[in-house]
């Protein structure tokens, strides 16, 4: 299994980012990225911890221990094991304020993993070349290599007025196709991640009007010759001893600019149908909606924490309408909770016989964390009081002139002085904060908005109104059954990416 130092090595390559107004050279050193660089090689070094070991490894059918990101858990247990592993992740790392770890973006590829035939099947403009070969390939590479694989799927806003907008567009698209594979030209607006990624993952999310041209899902090196990096402004902040959370790295959202890179046919997955665009990109961001679910019921549960450690040093904790208050906090949590739980039992095993976890109550379960977090939020610092907001900096602690006065507005019910500026200094970092702002507006947009997600949800089979949701209704209204649409090629193309989606297709549900 990968190190984090070969990580981090792997990462000095020539690829080129610019953070604001800074070319950075070398993302392990630069003071903008150094820290995303390091949390991420603490992720790989995590794998080498004996005491995790259970947790975080697994000996696969040849008798080779590697990362639980590789793990196919074809039964509920297994994928309960695969959350526990993503669980621990998430809380080993800072919490809930680190984003999408190499485990989170790897969880996208098991949908070519599932079934490679179509994406290849369905593609214009190959030549009737086998994709699949490739697909198959980069999958083995990526995982002998225990590689991280940053999504760039997100094209440019269009202007919706004019009907040409699409076509006119920089978003990506294919400018040459080649015997040995294809050239590509213009932009993917946002890609999380990348600057700390071995290989973006090219994809795009269907819109009308799209062209086929600008129809690619392939694999690109991150230093690849002609791809640009550019990169939001940094929130992540120089100094641990003042912000323990925002020092620990900022994953950086990048325009990614493509001057004609060229992708061999080996790592070309997909090209050139918007109709295929249409049923399966969700598919993708299905499984990273899963793991960001469990990213967001333990950044919940470190709210509730915070919240108490917060309010029984001010002494507080006891008082009846700060005790109701505090239940809204962990109603919040066990909420997210069961959402996480439901979804695993009530789980289905797909067509290649993966066990996968229902849909329906991951996504709804992040759209009830997405409606209610910034009223969490709320209660967290106002629960806290002046408390998330005046405290002494650590220059100001450790000045003699200063300490004995400060130190007696520190004191509490419980605890040292000092502690409750290490809380103060959390719930500022993540909610008071640019940091914690990027990080809740992260949420809000990870993969698919939310939105939009309710609005691909509702087109899934079971949902519709001729769907077994209607089933009750239609039999206490005294309604026959529909009569069972036309079958064609294309609707069992869609039924099938349905199913995979979490439809609840005769004799697939487990229980």
């Amino acid at each position: 299994m990968r190190t984090g130092d070969q990580y981090l090595e792997s990462l000095r390559d020539g690829r080129v980012l610019w953070v604001g107004g800074d070319r950075v050279d070398d993302v392990t050193t630069h003071p903008k990225t150094r820290a995303q660089a390091k949390r991420m090689a603490k992720f790989y070094d995590l794998h080498h911890d004996a005491e995790l070991q259970d947790v975080m490894t697994f000996v696969d059918d040849d008798g080779v221990r590697r990362s639980m990101m590789w793990f196919k858990h074809t039964d509920a247990e297994g994928l309960r094991r695969k959350r526990i592993y993503l669980e621990t992740v998430v809380r080993e790392l800072d919490g809930g304020s680190t984003g999408r770890t190499p485990c989170a973006n790897n969880y996208g590829l098991v949908t070519y993993e599932e079934d490679p035939q179509p994406w290849s099947d369905q593609s214009v403009g190959t030549d009737g070349r086998d994709l699949t070969v490739g697909i198959r390939e980069f999958l083995d590479l990526a995982k002998e290599g225990d590689l991280n694989c940053a999504f760039a799927f997100i094209d440019p806003q269009l202007d919706r007025s004019k009907e040409s907008s699409a076509k006119n567009s920089p978003a990506l698209r294919i400018v040459e196709t080649r015997e040995d594979g294809i050239v590509v030209a213009g932009v993917k607006a946002v890609s999380t991640g990348t600057p700390f990624a071995d290989y973006i993952h090219l994809g795009v999310f269907y819109r009308p009007g799209i062209q086929s041209e600008q129809v690619i899902y392939g694999a690109v090196p991150a230093n690849a010759p002609g791809v640009t990096m550019v990169s939001r402004e940094a929130t992540v902040r120089d100094d641990f001893e003042n912000h323990p959370v925002a020092s620990a790295g900022d994953e950086l959202e990048c325009t990614v600019i493509f001057d004609n890179v060229f992708i061999p046919w080996n790592r070309v997955f997909h090209i050139g149908n918007p109709e295929h665009a249409s049923l399966y990109p969700q598919r993708i961001f299905d499984w990273v909606h899963y793991e960001a679910l469990i990213r967001i019921m333990v950044r919940a549960e470190l709210m509730v924490g915070l919240a108490m450690l917060m309010t029984e040093h001010i002494g507080t904790y006891q008082l009846p309408p700060v005790q109701a208050r505090l239940a809204r906090l962990v109603e919040f949590y066990q909420t997210m909770r069961a959402h996480v739980i439901a979804s695993e039992t009530e789980g289905f095993i797909s067509p290649a016989g993966l066990y996968k976890p229902n849909v329906l109550l991951f996504d709804f379960g992040r759209s009830y964390y997405l409606e209610r977090y910034a009223e969490m939020r709320n209660e967290v610092i106002d629960l806290a009081g002046r408390a998330s907001l005046l405290f002494p900096t650590e220059e100001q602690w450790t000045n003699p002139e200063l300490r004995e006065w400060l130190e007696p507005l520190q004191s509490g019910a419980v605890g040292e002085p000092y502690d409750r500026m290490r809380i103060s200094r959390v719930i500022r970092d993540l909610f008071l904060s640019d940091y914690g702002d990027r990080v809740s507006t992260f949420e809000q947009f990870n993969g698919t908005p939310m939105l939009t997600t309710r609005m691909l949800t509702m087109k899934r089979s079971e949902l519709s109104p001729s769907g077994r949701l209607t089933d009750l209704a239609r039999k206490v209204c005294g309604i026959a059954a529909p009569v069972a649409p036309e079958v064609t090629a294309y609707t069992e193309q869609a039924e099938y990416a349905r199913r995979l989606d979490g439809a609840r297709a005769e004799g697939s549900l487990v229980r």
